[in-house]
């Protein structure tokens, strides 16, 4: 597990949570976009990315953009990748804004990202 300031990730069977904190500035975009590539290389398969958004209390259109451009660069490797935005959040709004959903799936929760990305015979088991 990587922590800092602003970002903190976790690997679990080819699986990256990225929990996201911070300030969305500038410089804590440009560290975002470094950490996210780095920790893409680094996965085994399969691969998924979770960027976890829940801890911020503000995403900037800019920071938005940025994190699209990371789940692009992980859809154009192949892996898929996804967001979680708390419902009813002024991060929420920003992904909705953006139309984020229209270009990666969007959920809820880590719960409901964990469920959707089991296979169906595992979700039963989760529900």
């Amino acid at each position: 597990m990587m922590r800092d300031d602003d970002i903190a990730s976790e690997r679990d069977g080819g699986v990256l949570v990225v929990e996201m904190r911070g300030e969305p500035s500038i410089a804590t975009v440009l560290r975002w976009a470094t950490v996210l590539d780095t920790a893409l290389c680094e996965l085994p398969w399969p691969r998924l990315l979770v960027i976890d958004l829940g801890p911020l209390d503000f995403l900037s259109e800019r920071g938005g953009r940025g994190l699209l451009g990371a789940l692009d660069r992980c859809r154009d490797r192949g892996q898929p990748g996804c967001l979680v935005a708390a419902p009813g959040t002024g991060v929420e709004r920003v992904v909705r804004r953006m139309r984020l959903g229209e270009r990666v799936p969007v959920f809820p929760d880590r719960l409901a990202t964990i469920v959707a990305y089991q296979p169906v015979e595992v979700r039963w088991l989760l529900c």
